[in-house]
């Protein structure tokens, strides 16, 4: 594991002319409607890196999340581990867990420019405070292989994770079928837009997967990373999931699953 380690810290920053500019008041790092998936190889890394067990990780530094697949379609997305926000690692203006950063910081902003429209970027309202979206780094030939050397690891420890918690990857909801305890959230925008806040979503989720159990369930499973042989028996599943990850198909399964009460149960989406 510890080799895993230096080789992913290695390629971070290998090639890379980006650092955060100094005008830059760390808005990635703060901003909650910015949101951090980690894996649990993330979460292993910062265990490392801050000599914090990775149980005390999970229920302090971490939170359920609930990611939309579509803009305008909030009860359908992907549910993940994401750092609380603002991030507690950071220490003024530095990263205090650095070298063992998740994948998703060491991949921004350069992946998003890469594959992305900067001035869609720009039109996002987050990224308008974002000095490193408004004026762009370059980004070498060399650099642009190593993004996407660590895009293809970050896949295989998200598919890992996933199949670690959920049994399932990518683990997809639907919670339409519970969006009516959800409505008093609601606000009315000064153009008339019904908006409901995103934290109204994922704090009804955590609820009800409270009380269906399955929190507990993946505490239980968490707990286990602070054993040696429970760490063994996730990088024994490693080596299969990644065989897995890669011949997996990139879209959304055809399987989502919904809420009955508290409990869920898999339903095929429409495509």
């Amino acid at each position: 594991m510890e080799s895993y380690f230096e080789k992913r810290s290695a390629l971070f920053n290998a090639s890379s002319e980006f650092s955060c500019p100094d005008g830059c008041d760390r808005h990635g790092c703060k901003e909650p409607a910015l949101h951090i998936s980690i894996s649990l190889v993330d979460l292993l890394a910062i265990s490392v890196a801050s000599g914090r067990k990775v149980f005390d990780l999970f229920k302090k530094e971490c939170k359920i999340g609930f990611d939309p697949i579509e803009e305008g379609e909030p009860w359908l997305g992907k549910v993940s581990i994401e750092l609380r926000k603002p991030c507690s690692f950071l220490v003024g203006r530095e990263c205090s867990v650095y070298p063992g950063r998740p994948m998703a910081c060491a991949l921004f902003p350069e992946y998003s420019l890469m594959v992305g429209n900067r001035e869609e970027l720009l039109e996002r309202e987050i990224f308008r405070n974002f000095p490193c979206i408004q004026n762009p780094c370059s980004i070498p030939r060399r650099r642009r292989e190593t993004l996407q050397k660590v895009m293809e690891m970050s896949f295989q420890e998200n598919f890992l994770s996933d199949f670690y918690l959920f049994g399932i990857s990518p683990f997809v909801l639907d919670l339409k079928a519970i969006a009516g305890k959800g409505l008093n959230g609601i606000r009315i925008s000064e153009e008339g837009k019904a908006e409901l806040p995103h934290r109204c979503i994922e704090d009804l989720l955590s609820q009800i997967l409270e009380q269906g159990g399955y929190l507990q369930e993946w505490e239980a499973k968490m707990e286990q990373f602070d054993r040696a042989e429970g760490l063994k028996q996730f990088m024994k599943m490693k080596e299969w999931t990644d065989q897995m990850a890669m011949t997996a198909h990139r879209s959304l399964p055809p399987v989502a699953y919904q809420f009955d009460g508290n409990r869920l149960f898999p339903i095929h989406r429409c495509k």
